[in-house]
């Protein structure tokens, strides 16, 4: 679900209302925000694992300090990607406006003193379902638990999750397949022999979902991990004779829009097996399957 604005009614609907206009004017329209956004979450993710330099695979394989960097790199990738400067107080400059950005991967934001009575961008999403909510809100005092101590935070109250005007509302983001894997399948995985294998057993397993390069490094375990994925040596050596296409978004785009495999960003990768003659014969004629 998307787009769930406030009440014209509400008291910050029109500083709200011109703020998220703004956003998705520099995200080049909603559409586009929808669809970016949730990539830029899951690179936030890979980036802090960091599968191909650690063997680790999961956020929760990670050391705490680790995952408080989480909100960091959202902040950053967000702020790159709507091309805003930062704020001489706040995270980023939209228009003349200075909005925080908070990022949670638990239930509740917790917000510092600077943005109470000022905006901010909330974003919170889970790697156990790969959904997110992306919001603006006026962190109003009234909203808040605020905090005795020193530092002075304030909670966001559940029940004043109704100020919020929702961007994007328990809406998809590119999972990490090790979260949705069977012990069975990771452990089937990881036990093949080499880099190749390893990348083959995973792309016949996860078949019709986007995987991230950084994903694919890391079981390669290798710097040039291209050279485990292409024909000549490679998993597609592998899949292709039996009948599993392995697709690059970036160079694939073409097959990858016309098989109707949905968003494959430049940075993904994705395999799938055909069911129909056209497709067998279309993947076949650009030698991807055999």
């Amino acid at each position: 679900m998307s787009q769930v604005p406030l009440d014209s009614l509400h008291q910050d609907y029109l500083l709200v209302s011109r703020l998220v206009a703004a956003l998705l004017r520099h995200a080049g329209g909603f559409d586009k925000f929808a669809v970016e956004v949730p990539v830029l979450l899951r690179q936030a993710f890979d980036e802090v694992i960091d599968a191909p330099r650690t063997s680790r695979f999961t956020l929760g394989e990670t050391e705490k300090t680790e995952k408080t960097y989480v909100g960091t790199k959202v902040e950053i990738l967000i702020r790159n990607y709507l091309g805003v400067p930062k704020g001489a107080t706040l995270d980023m400059l939209v228009d003349g406006t200075e909005i925080d950005i908070k990022n949670t991967t638990g239930r509740d934001w917790m917000l510092p003193r600077e943005v109470i009575g000022r905006p901010a961008l909330l974003v919170r999403s889970s790697e156990k379902t790969a959904l997110c909510d992306v919001g603006v809100v006026i962190c109003r005092p009234e909203y808040l638990r605020l905090s005795t101590n020193q530092d002075g935070k304030g909670q966001l109250l559940a029940a004043q999750h109704v100020n919020i005007w929702w961007i994007l509302r328990q809406h998809p983001y590119p999972p990490n397949f090790w979260e949705v894997l069977s012990v069975v399948d990771r452990n089937e995985i990881m036990s093949a022999r080499g880099g190749t294998n390893r990348i083959a057993a995973l792309f016949e397993k996860v078949q019709g979902k986007p995987i991230s390069r950084q994903q694919v490094s890391a079981l390669a375990q290798q710097h040039d991990y291209m050279k485990r994925i292409r024909r000549n040596g490679g998993a597609r050596d592998i899949l292709a004779p039996k009948g599993i296409a392995l697709l690059w978004g970036q160079r694939d785009r073409a097959l990858i829009d016309q098989l109707g495999l949905g968003l494959v960003t430049a940075d993904e990768f994705v395999s799938f097996t055909p069911k129909t003659a056209a497709d067998i014969a279309l993947l076949r004629d650009a030698r991807h399957i055999d």
